[in-house]
């Protein structure tokens, strides 16, 4: 059988993301996966500085605009029956967000959407999950560069979704900005990073059984979760096979930001060889990541290598086969 390929693309604070791909589908085990073509990811820091003033700055738009011109003659190399673009954090918020979509609409010709952080999350749920059995309950991260979002869900179906502000180029802008950063600067982005996540919290804790609670398996996705996985396998490279589907323990995560936060980036790139551009928003990620473990009490993660652009992707296969039966 030929299957379909789709095309995704994710542009996101920190980092877009295309990928190429033909989605399959088992019934029986109710799990899709994917058969990659191509995958390629760029950090643009579309989102740098928006937290100062509210705008995207000449040249974040500039570089944004050309790594999608990349894609763009990447793509046309490819026979892709559907492609679809989505933009999250950085565009949702920009005051001059059109500026960035008519000028990458006019270079690439691509119809970008800027889709909401609940929509974020509940694309992001379903592609965080491909190759992963889904537990009977799970709460499920996706830690970004603009916003965190945050899913929980029952048998598979998302039943609460929250988008929290906390991003980690926006936090990095504003408590990174000295290297390496103060004491001081760690101590306000530990206690705002702490109220962002209870004002919500505790609104899921009243959602849930006891039961529940305690089954609950929590699953988390993007940069700061894998880059975490793979200095936790002190990878040199970036290694799919050996990052996706994998454990985090919760006293690991506290040893890695113990060890990354008060050091400068120079000393930060030795335990990340294979990401130099993260060296700074790898503190603030891993500190969301710690504190979202501390409040709902989790002792370890399981770490999803996929995410938005795989959810962008099984909801461009469903409307297809949709369409077929149709």
């Amino acid at each position: 059988m030929k299957y379909k390929s789709f095309a995704a693309i994710d542009i996101g604070t920190n980092t877009f993301r295309l990928l190429i791909a033909s989605v399959r589908y088992n019934r029986r085990k109710n799990i899709y996966s994917l058969n990659n073509i191509f995958s390629e990811r760029l950090i643009t820091r579309l989102g740098a500085g928006i937290s100062r003033n509210g705008l995207l700055s000449k040249e974040a738009i500039n570089n944004s605009v050309e790594a999608l011109v990349k894609f763009s003659n990447i793509l046309s190399q490819y026979k892709v029956h559907k492609t679809s673009a989505v933009a999250t954090s950085a565009l949702r918020e920009a005051k001059n967000s059109d500026e960035f979509l008519k000028k990458a609409k006019a270079k690439t010709g691509l119809n970008i959407k800027i889709i909401s952080g609940k929509e974020e999350a509940r694309k992001s749920a379903s592609g965080m999950l491909i190759d992963i059995s889904a537990p009977d309950t799970t709460l499920m991260a996706d830690i970004g560069g603009g916003s965190t979002e945050l899913i929980f869900s029952r048998h598979g179906k998302p039943a609460y979704v929250h988008s929290l502000d906390l991003g980690v180029v926006y936090l990095a802008g504003k408590y990174m900005r000295h290297d390496p950063p103060p004491k001081e600067d760690l101590i306000r982005m530990e206690r705002y990073i702490s109220q962002e996540i209870r004002k919500i919290g505790k609104h899921y804790l009243k959602l849930i059984s006891h039961d529940e609670k305690n089954k609950t398996v929590f699953i988390g996705t993007a940069g700061t979760v894998t880059t975490l996985a793979a200095m936790s396998n002190k990878l040199r490279i970036f290694e799919h096979k050996r990052i996706h589907n994998t454990k985090l323990t919760r006293r690991k995560v506290k040893n890695i930001f113990y060890a990354i936060a008060p050091i400068s980036s120079r000393e930060r790139a030795k335990f990340i060889p294979f990401e130099p551009s993260r060296l700074d928003i790898i503190v603030p990620g891993t500190l969301i990541l710690l504190k979202l473990m501390e409040f709902f009490n989790f002792k370890e993660i399981t770490v999803s290598n996929y995410g938005l652009r795989e959810g962008v992707l099984i909801e461009l296969y469903k409307k297809s086969e949709k369409k077929s039966f149709n």
